[in-house]
């Protein structure tokens, strides 16, 4: 191990000393009072002449590898969730009564026999909280940090590469803004895929680890936790999108505006974005006309929200797309696929006839499948149905009750539409659990 290893480590152990050091402090304020200056700090990100959102957005293109004018979007759309009002509902949908965070509050008696005795009951949640998170999209780390602190556990957290600088920059605002809640925070980074040790260092004491990340993130830091240890993973996901042959008329140009707006944000990487969009047949408007319209508008967001900053890839995410596309043009030649796409680094429509193990393809991409009935679409993903995140839809108001059990039961967790795909509320339901109570265990008294 190297010297400055060893120096890393004992910071480390430092750091989580300091943490356990700050619980009592935060266990002593009310939750309300947490929620308020949370909100207070986040909304100083969607204020245009606020010093904390000017910083982020100088840093955040090159990091995050957005464009300055994607970023902004992105930006605005992540701080939504961490306003007053959004953290107020975040508690309230997880928490009927969100004083059972400040101490033991009487339970609800459970039907009509009032002999029950009927407890006080209280949550309670971990006395120290590793987080550490995905660096695809920024703006993860943010909500990690926000949901340990609500309910008050002191929190480590390391965010993911492509995610430190608005980690740093929230905790920092936060420490401005109330010197006690910040004490109960640290930003750390190191290489989690390099350095082992440092993760089992920082693990070590903790009764709550929080993972997100690729399978094998996941599974590399689980090595590493302690079996005592509450694990909680967000593993790899992906999304979908499907179109209803009743939506296929008309203009269209609507649809296909929100569909390329969800392919594009985060440059496609994020798990609320769809990777594959299924279209039922039977429409006045043919599948070949919605993929050439999408195509239109990925076009467009080009010149809207570029791509990222120079380069637009890596030498080898460049080597990655080219021989995706060659692949996918000897399909095309065969007849199976129709490709657009707007050079080199940019958009990648697929149209295809059934849905064929083609290659990755980095960056906007999208591969549109038309299948009979919507109903079939979860049996032909199989078993990657349980790896869906979000399933954006476009079908009749009278459809989407009975197609979103379908997918619920396939695996999927969230079921809306295009619109609203790219940016799930704050009390979102994160990979079909609440959040905040996937931190917390229950004490009772009778």
């Amino acid at each position: 191990m190297s010297v400055n290893s060893d120096a890393e480590l004992g910071q480390l152990s430092e750091t989580k000393l300091a943490l356990h050091q700050a619980r009592p402090r935060i266990l002593s304020r009310p939750v309300a009072e947490i929620a308020d200056v949370l909100g207070r700090v986040g909304e100083r990100f969607s204020d245009p002449g606020d010093q904390f959102r000017r910083m982020a957005l100088d840093k955040l293109p090159s990091e995050a590898k957005l464009s300055r004018e994607l970023a902004e979007v992105v930006l605005d759309g992540m701080a939504s969730g961490w306003t007053r009002e959004a953290l107020s509902k975040m508690l309230k949908n997880e928490f009927a009564n969100p004083a059972l965070l400040d101490g033991l509050v009487r339970a609800q008696q459970r039907g009509n026999n009032r002999s029950l005795s009927v407890p006080s009951v209280m949550a309670v949640g971990p006395t120290l909280c590793i987080q550490i998170s995905s660096g695809s999209v920024p703006g993860v780390g943010v909500n990690a940090l926000i949901r340990s602190l609500l309910v008050k556990a002191p929190t480590l957290i390391k965010p993911g590469a492509g995610d430190v600088v608005l980690t740093r920059l929230f905790a920092e605002a936060l420490s401005e803004a109330d010197t006690e809640l910040g004490s109960a925070v640290a930003v750390r980074y190191w290489s989690g895929g390099e350095d082992y040790e440092l993760t089992k260092q920082a693990v070590a004491g903790a009764d709550t680890v929080v993972v997100y990340g690729s399978d094998e993130s996941v599974l590399s830091v689980r090595a590493t936790v302690p079996a005592s240890c509450r694990f909680i993973a967000y593993h790899h996901r992906f999304g979908v999108g499907i179109v209803g042959r009743e939506k296929l008329k008309g203009t269209m140009t609507h649809l296909a505006e929100e569909v390329a707006r969800a392919v594009a944000m985060f440059e496609n990487r994020g798990c609320v974005c769809p990777q594959v969009l299924f279209v039922e047949r039977g429409g006045d408007v043919k599948v070949e006309a919605l993929a050439h319209l999408i195509a239109e508008s990925l076009e467009r967001l080009a010149s809207e929200w570029p791509s990222h900053v120079e380069p637009v890839f890596t030498d080898r995410e460049s080597a990655v797309l080219r021989q995706a596309r060659d692949t996918i043009e000897i399909h095309q030649a065969a007849g199976f696929v129709r490709m657009l796409h707007g050079g080199l680094e940019n958009w990648t429509v697929v149209s295809e006839r059934d849905l064929l193990q083609l290659p990755f393809l980095p960056g906007r991409s999208l591969r549109i499948r038309s299948v009979q009935n919507l109903e079939d679409v979860p049996s032909l993903l199989g078993e990657a149905c349980r790896h869906i995140q979000s399933v954006g839809y476009a079908v009749d108001e009278g459809r989407v009750n009975d197609l979103a059990v379908l997918f619920g039961r396939a695996g999927a967790s969230r079921f809306v539409p295009f619109g609203g795909m790219s940016f799930p509320p704050a009390w979102w339901l994160h990979d079909g659990q609440g959040p905040l109570r996937a931190l917390i265990r229950w004490v009772e008294a009778q």
